[in-house]
């Protein structure tokens, strides 16, 4: 079983969570006590959310996939901060149940040909959630590109 995380940077914004096993269960929530019980049985996590605190706008990572990617949101900002801070928190209650990865679900969607569109779910952050969870699962399988170092790296599938 693999789960994904599209995490907003306050318990107040909308998540999405996606546990991928034999079907797609994909929700909207708020609490983080709500995201740890939903993913903690996942063997792998991928979260949309730096997992590494940053003074700088960008990590090693960052500006690999921004050279194949394009722009992403800098790291330095107070809300990007505070999304690094919850995820962090997030990760550190899961550390000992699963592992835990981050993942940049834009990436994803390009390097990925995804059958599923937005359209098949209820919101944007939980189709995130799927990609992420996509990232987990080929992450577990061995089927990954790692874009900086450990532990500041961000995985992706590797292309179709």
């Amino acid at each position: 079983m693999y789960a994904g995380v599209d995490l907003a940077g306050k318990e107040e914004n909308e998540t999405g969570i996606c546990i991928l096993d034999r079907d797609v269960d994909a929700r909207t929530v708020f609490k983080d006590e709500t995201i740890i019980e939903f993913v903690r049985e996942a063997s792998t996590v991928a979260i949309d959310a730096p997992l590494t605190e940053s003074k700088k706008p960008f990590r090693p990572a960052e500006r690999e996939l921004m050279k194949e990617f394009g722009p992403m949101l800098p790291l330095n900002t107070p809300g990007m901060k505070k999304l690094s801070e919850r995820a962090r928190g997030i990760k550190g209650k899961l550390k000992d149940e699963c592992e835990v990865i981050e993942t940049y679900p834009r990436a994803v969607e390009k390097v990925l040909e995804i059958e599923k569109t937005k359209s098949d779910f209820e919101s944007e952050h939980e189709f995130d959630a799927y990609l992420c969870a996509l990232t987990a699962k080929k992450y577990s399988e061995g089927k990954y590109e790692r874009y900086g170092k450990r532990p500041e790296s961000i995985i992706l599938p590797c292309r179709s």
